[in-house]
């Protein structure tokens, strides 16, 4: 009986028993949540493929809107109409067939915009049926060699369209033939306007399979009128026997084992309809229901084999402290537990805490790097165990470093998980390859292991191999860059290896893939010489808002890096000299605050490029963005603007209000506000805030001025202020911001 009764108390029951009882209550949990979903799923997924399909509706109806407006507006084109009126025929004799360049030039332009999704755009006449798109021009005679004039729209069907009463108007998709000798094969609609008694009428080639993956992707889908008559089915959509038809007011049905699900819209009345296969949804439902049996049943047998391993893990050490307990020592008074186990423990309590209070007060008494090191790994949010550390440093003799550089290849943080994962098997392989390191993560994005050697970082060949075919697998989410150290004879070199693999950082070449370095070059640098008046060409074609030739300019400087193979920090520091650059001559041009905004955030992208390609591609995006923004501001700049910003950019030191500003203008200051802001987009304070906040970061960066002092010299009487509108204009506070400068400087 006295045995029995021990076992009910024995700390390994118990802990075992209350593990039952937690897996049985998440048990439970799970399959009722599970009955509830999978009685939910059906009809979400039926509105979910509904959403899809009113959403793709509703870009087809905006674009078809959009459309109306360009054709419109080119409909009345004078080009057009002036041509139009020589076409008369009471003015055959003067026609001029100038106008026709200039109608060319308009149609190119209208029908080259990506966001139209147009093929081409044609002018049709009446009159003689002469034609114009953005190719040239065609009479009567030569439509039949147009391809757009194949049948069933010849040039009689676009005839016949004079007389219909419909002014805009939509009409079935066409496929045109593949052996044409100029066009692709291509899936066309074509969309008229043509108005009451016109002479002409224009016609857009709308990209119909292009629309189709913009808009909804590629699903089985069709487009038709409120007639019946079709106007555009996908590929996908020939697979399907038969649509259903619908009845008023019903939105979706199951038809021939499949879904359908159809949009009618209310103000032009057509009818969007999307096929969803039936074994699609009942698979989806089917292999729910299998993983989350699977998933239950492998949860509780791991569930339950963990929680024994754990109850075992943990009574175990338990019995070896009670082992360990029972050697004599002088009594201490008893006390009464639950637990047989720690009855025996607290015989023997008195003992541990004379022990602890002598361990405390020598770690008090001595100067302890651990204690450093742990109030470095707190600042700087550091996870690892500063426990590691007491082998370290009683570790003496050769060592050297490995340095593994994680970069982002977005612009979200590394997640803390990869990080940890990566330190974890960097030691996991360089223990099973017999080398002796220590590694832990030294700073946010960069991980540092110490090997103890006689032989150098030659030993740590196949290791590091192993490491970048594993980390290669999974570069798209993180590319790592691994740097080894030379050999170096004392730990306490630690702070010069360090800087070492640094400086070797710098070496990583244009590579989308792991890059080991293990020699070091003097010779690189982390910038590359261009000549001077290289660089101010680009410059001055970036503050001339010349879009082209500082496309020009910048791929040659590229083309130049790449075929001298500058390293990866050279092509990055070139990116952001030039994006800063055109960051202030948009500045200076009095781009709204949004767009400047915009900018800096692009100009971020240079930091997860990794080959030319990415820096060419960004280069070339940053810079469209830019010049345009420029361009469109000197396109309105006048002399009121440019007096305001010139005089804010030289006092922005004072305390300069606009009333003062206004009063030399002989205006009021009520109505320069609203002309300030109609103009520029941003108000008077806007612009001075931003103007001190660009002067304030160029402190912060080259100048060694307190925080306090640096906001004084800008304008702001109160620090607070300076700190708060910093951190608005940013994302950061001033220290913050000058930490990360100095940082990036460091390792550059």
């Amino acid at each position: 009986m006295s045995r029995m009764k021990l076992k009910r108390k024995s700390l390994l029951l118990r802990i075992f028993l209350s593990f039952l009882v937690i897996i049985g209550l998440l048990s439970t949990f799970n399959v009722m949540l599970f009955s509830f979903f999978q009685q939910n799923l059906r009809e979400e997924i039926i509105r979910s493929n509904q959403l899809l399909l009113d959403k793709g509706a509703e870009r087809y109806n905006a674009h078809f809107e959009r459309l109306k407006a360009v054709l419109f507006q080119t409909y009345y084109d004078q080009s057009i109409i002036k041509f139009n009126k020589q076409l008369v025929p009471s003015n055959r004799e003067s026609i001029n067939y100038l106008f026709v360049v200039d109608i060319v030039r308009k149609l190119k332009e209208t029908a080259n915009n990506p966001f139209f999704y147009m093929e081409n755009l044609l002018v049709l006449y009446r009159s003689d049926l002469f034609m114009v798109d953005k190719e040239g021009s065609s009479s009567k005679m030569g439509l039949d060699g147009v391809v757009y004039f194949n049948p069933p729209y010849t040039a009689s069907y676009w005839d016949a369209q004079f007389e219909s009463v419909n002014n805009y108007r939509l009409h079935p998709v066409q496929n045109y033939p593949k052996e044409h000798a100029v066009l692709d094969m291509k899936r066309i609609i074509p969309f008229s306007l043509k108005l009451q008694g016109s002479n002409y009428e224009l016609i857009a080639m709308l990209d119909a399979d292009k629309m189709d993956q913009a808009f909804l992707g590629n699903v089985p889908f069709l487009i038709q009128t409120d007639q019946g008559e079709t106007l555009y089915n996908s590929l996908s959509a020939s697979s399907i026997g038969e649509f259903p038809a619908f009845t008023q007011g019903e939105s979706w049905k199951l038809y021939q084992n499949q879904y359908f699900f159809q949009h009618v819209d209310p103000q032009n009345g057509l009818r969007y309809t999307m096929a969803v296969p039936y074994s699609n949804i009942a698979n989806q439902i089917s292999k729910l229901q299998v993983t989350q049996t699977v998933i239950l049943l492998l949860s509780i047998a791991v569930a339950l084999a963990v929680s024994y391993g754990l109850s075992r893990r943990l009574h175990s050490p338990v019995k070896r402290i009670i082992a360990s307990l029972k050697l004599p020592y002088e009594h201490h008074p008893r006390m009464e537990t639950a637990i047989e186990e720690f009855d025996t423990i607290s015989n023997h309590i008195g003992k541990l805490i004379e022990e602890r209070s002598q361990v405390h007060y020598e770690l008090r008494n001595s100067k302890s790097l651990l204690t450093n090191y742990s109030y470095i790994a707190r600042l700087k949010s550091l996870h690892t165990g500063i426990s590691e550390w007491q082998d370290f440093l009683q570790s003496e003799g050769p060592f050297f470093l490995i340095l593994y550089q994680l970069n982002n290849r977005s612009l979200v943080a590394i997640d803390d998980g990869i990080k940890r994962w990566i330190r974890e098997y960097a030691e996991i392989v360089l223990s099973e390859h017999g080398h002796r390191a220590y590694t832990f993560q030294i700073e946010n994005n960069q991980i540092i292991s110490v090997v103890f050697r006689q032989d150098g970082p030659e030993a740590v060949k196949d290791a590091l191999e192993q490491l970048k075919h594993t980390l290669d697998r999974d570069r798209q989410t993180c590319l790592v860059h691994l740097v080894v150290s030379p050999l170096f004879d004392h730990s306490s070199k630690l702070h010069q290896a360090y800087e070492q693999v640094s400086a070797m950082l710098l070496q990583a070449c244009l590579l989308d893939e792991t890059q080991i370095i293990t020699k070091h070059d003097d010779s690189v640098s982390s910038m590359f010489a261009f000549p001077a008046d290289q660089e101010q060409n680009l410059l001055a074609h970036i503050v001339a808002g010349n879009d082209k030739g500082s496309l020009h300019a910048i791929q040659s400087m590229l083309d130049c890096m790449e075929k001298k193979q500058a390293t990866l920090a050279q092509f990055r520091q070139l990116a952001f000299s030039f994006g800063s650059r055109m960051v202030k001559a948009m500045e200076h041009s009095g781009v709204e605050a949004s767009f400047l905004m915009e900018a800096e955030i692009a100009l971020k992208r240079f930091t997860i490029c990794y080959t030319a390609q990415q820096f060419r591609s960004c280069c070339e995006d940053f810079i469209r963005f830019c010049v345009a923004q420029i361009r469109a501001k000197k396109e309105i700049k006048d002399d009121v603007i440019g007096f305001v910003l010139k005089t804010m950019e030289t006092r922005y030191s004072e305390e300069l209000s606009l009333d003062q500003i206004a009063d030399q203008l002989h205006l009021s200051s009520a109505y320069l506000s609203v002309y300030i802001k109609e103009k520029t987009g941003a108000n008077y304070i806007e612009h001075m805030n931003r103007i001190r906040i660009r002067k304030a970061r160029e402190l912060l960066t080259d100048s060694e001025l307190s925080v306090r002092m640096i906001g004084q010299q800008i304008g702001y009487r109160n620090v607070t202020s300076f700190i708060r509108m910093f951190k608005k204009l940013t994302g950061e506070t001033p220290g913050e911001f000058r930490r990360y400068q100095a940082f990036s400087c460091s390792n550059n």
